[in-house]
Formats: structure tokens, C-alpha cells, sequence
């Protein structure tokens, strides 16, 4: 986990900086600006998903059928399914990237939030080691390999600053100057699932709450809003309930910046959603695409009978070609060419093939 965490964390760790300097050294605010920036980024992710949604309501029927057709041949029922995703130009995973991709950046912010002075401050990893082990000189104690070490560090630097002399005082007074705070509350603190906090009431308890209530009406919403309806059956009911509580349990288990990063996601989302559905309305964009198959259709059916009349029109050459040729052998080649051409037609095609007759020969 950790590895992925350092993947992702150090990219954004570059954008996170950019926000913080852009928004004038306001940690909270660098957060919020970050998660607009990263939602900007994956639109064009969220507009494909949004229209492959459209689509997908437009062959749902189609899908069906072959389910009701194919039941009892499963081998024959995906390769109906996989025909049917070609034609139509449809991918089903397609519509899941943007979702999947919420999970490396969420890795990536809690690497970002874990270490600021790494992040925020581009001290090396060296350099934050020497601190450690002078602040543990002088009695404080670190757990090895702990990803709250950095967060800890910070701390003691902007209560002892004067430990850290032998150090570049020009970072050491940044970071002493640090603010992590929103409305008072120490963003780089993990919530506790406790009614009081320092003699008072815990109110980091709000994050992880916050994270579960928008969280599940985001993902309601969205449901609500897809012109699927509720195809997915009790797949959707597990991720409509199984999302809230895993957002819920992410802002127990990491510092509360990440738990406001997550719920700003959700609002983030949410708005987006609604946009979607004003500017990008699924019922339109399933009416547009089923026109659009509709004129793939038709275009299809005109190519077919250009084939067909061009065949015949062949097939007349042919016989005015022979016309004054008697020899019945002549006319039964005659008859077999057409046949050939017609039964290649009709496997090209899809239609039914038709016997040869004297009367077509004439």
C-alpha cells in the first residue's frame, strides 16, 4: 500500500504545492482548489462515461434478447454480446475508469497529506531523517516506518523550533509558520470515533459523517439519474450502501485533510452530476445515440440492396452475354454462378438465401 501511496503521491505532490502557492500558503484552501483541479482533469473521463451510459440504455433491450435467446449456450450468448459491443462501438469498462481512477489519486493525497514537509516544502527525505533523530535526541519518540512521522515532526518543529539551529532557517521558519488548520480543527489529526476531544466535543467526528452522508447522496443521485435505471439489481444496492461506509471508515483511519479532500470530492461530484444532468442530459443523449444506430442501420440496409441490384444487374449482362447460346450445359453454369452469388450475398449480409429459378436467368 505504501508503494502505490508513493507512486501517485509523488505527481501530485508537485500539484499540491502549485495550489498551496496559488492560494497563498492556506493549506485548507490548496486542498479545495486541489480536488477542482484533479475533477477538471478527469471531465473528459466523466462526459465519455457519461454518454456510454446513454448508449448502454439504448441496447439494454438488445442485451436482453440475446440473455432470453442464449440462455442455456453460454459460449454462443458471449459471442452474440462481444458482436453486439462491436457494432454498437461499446465499451463496458469504459464507463468505470473515472471511478477507478478516485482511488489512485485518494492514495495520492493521503501520501501528500502524511508528509508535508516533504511535499509542501521539497525538503529530501535525508534531510527530514536528520530531523527525526535530533528530535528524538532530545525525548521525542518515533514509531519506526510510521507514515505519521512527518506530521509529528512538524509539530515538534513549530513547538521547539530552536532544536533545529544546525538546520536551513528559512524552511525551518516555513514550516514553524505551517498552518494545517480549518475552523480551528487540525487537518493532519486522525479522527477518533469518540464524543470528546481535549476536554470538549470531538468535532472531527463531522469528517468521516460528512464523508458517508455525501458519499451516499452523490451515489444515489447518480443512480436516480441513470437512464439504465437500475440494471445492475443488487450489484447497484451494494455499491449504493458499500461506497458510504467505506468513505466513512477512510476518515477514521487517516488524517483529517484526506477526509476533507474525499468529502470536497463528493460535493465536487455532486455538482457535476447535476450539470451532467442539465447540459448532458441522459435521456437526450440516449434519444441522439439511438438515432445515430437507427442511421448506421438504415445506411447498412441501402449498401445491402446497392449489392443486391448491382448483382442482378451483373447477372443481366451475363445473360443478354449468353443469350443466343442454347446449349442447356450453359445455362445450368449460368445458374450455378447466380446461386454462388447469391449465397455469398446473403452469408455477407445476414438475409435469407433465395434458389435459383429459369425465370431470374431471363
Amino acid at each position: 500500500m505504501q508503494f502505490i501511496m508513493k507512486i501517485f503521491g509523488w505527481p501530485l505532490g508537485f500539484v499540491m504545492l502549485g495550489c498551496y502557492l496559488l492560494t497563498g500558503n492556506n493549506y485548507a484552501l490548496a486542498i479545495t482548489v486541489f480536488t477542482l483541479v484533479t475533477k477538471l482533469a478527469l471531465l473528459p473521463l466523466s462526459v465519455k462515461q457519461q454518454k456510454e451510459q446513454a448508449k448502454m440504455a439504448v441496447f439494454q433491450p438488445k442485451l436482453k434478447r440475446i440473455q432470453e435467446k442464449y440462455s442455456n449456450n453460454k459460449e454462443r450468448y458471449n459471442e452474440e454480446i462481444q458482436k453486439l459491443y462491436t457494432e454498437e462501438g461499446y465499451n463496458p469498462m469504459s464507463g468505470c475508469l473515472p471511478s477507478l481512477i478516485q482511488f489512485p489519486i485518494l492514495f495520492g493525497v493521503i501520501d501528500v497529506v502524511y508528509k508535508p514537509i516533504y511535499h509542501i516544502f521539497r525538503v529530501s527525505n535525508t534531510v527530514i531523517d536528520e530531523m527525526i533523530e535530533v528530535a528524538s535526541a532530545a525525548g521525542h519518540a518515533f514509531e519506526a516506518h510510521s507514515y505519521y512521522n512527518e506530521i509529528k515532526l512538524l509539530n515538534i518543529i513549530q513547538e521547539e523550533t530552536a532544536l533545529f539551529a544546525d538546520f536551513d532557517q528559512e524552511i525551518i521558519t516555513k514550516i514553524a509558520n505551517f498552518d494545517m488548520t480549518l475552523f480551528g480543527l487540525d487537518l493532519g489529526v486522525v479522527p477518533k470515533f469518540a464524543l470528546t476531544y481535549e476536554g470538549g466535543f470531538n468535532w472531527y467526528l463531522l469528517i468521516p459523517i460528512l464523508c458517508g452522508i455525501f458519499q451516499l447522496g452523490m451515489t444515489f443521485y447518480m443512480q436516480k439519474s441513470n437512464p439504465n435505471g437500475n440494471q445492475g439489481g443488487g450489484a447497484m444496492n451494494i455499491m449504493l450502501y458499500t461506497m458510504p461506509l467505506m468513505s466513512v471508515y477512510i476518515g477514521f483511519v487517516v488524517p483529517a485533510a484526506a477526509g476533507f479532500y474525499w468529502t470536497l470530492s463528493a460535493v465536487f461530484q455532486f455538482i457535476q452530476s447535476v450539470c451532467f444532468n442539465i447540459f448532458l442530459n441522459p435521456k437526450k443523449l440516449a434519444e441522439q445515440a439511438e438515432a445515430e444506430a437507427e442511421a448506421v442501420k438504415e445506411a447498412k440496409k441501402q449498401q445491402r440492396a446497392e449489392a443486391r441490384e448491382r448483382l442482378k444487374e451483373l447477372q443481366r449482362e451475363r445473360n443478354a452475354k449468353y443469350a443466343q447460346n442454347d446449349d442447356p450445359s450453359q445455362k445450368e453454369i449460368n445458374k450455378r454462378k447466380l446461386a454462388e452469388a447469391r449465397k455469398r450475398a446473403a452469408e455477407k449480409y445476414g438475409e435469407t438465401y433465395e434458389e435459383v429459378t429459369d425465370e431470374d436467368l431471363k
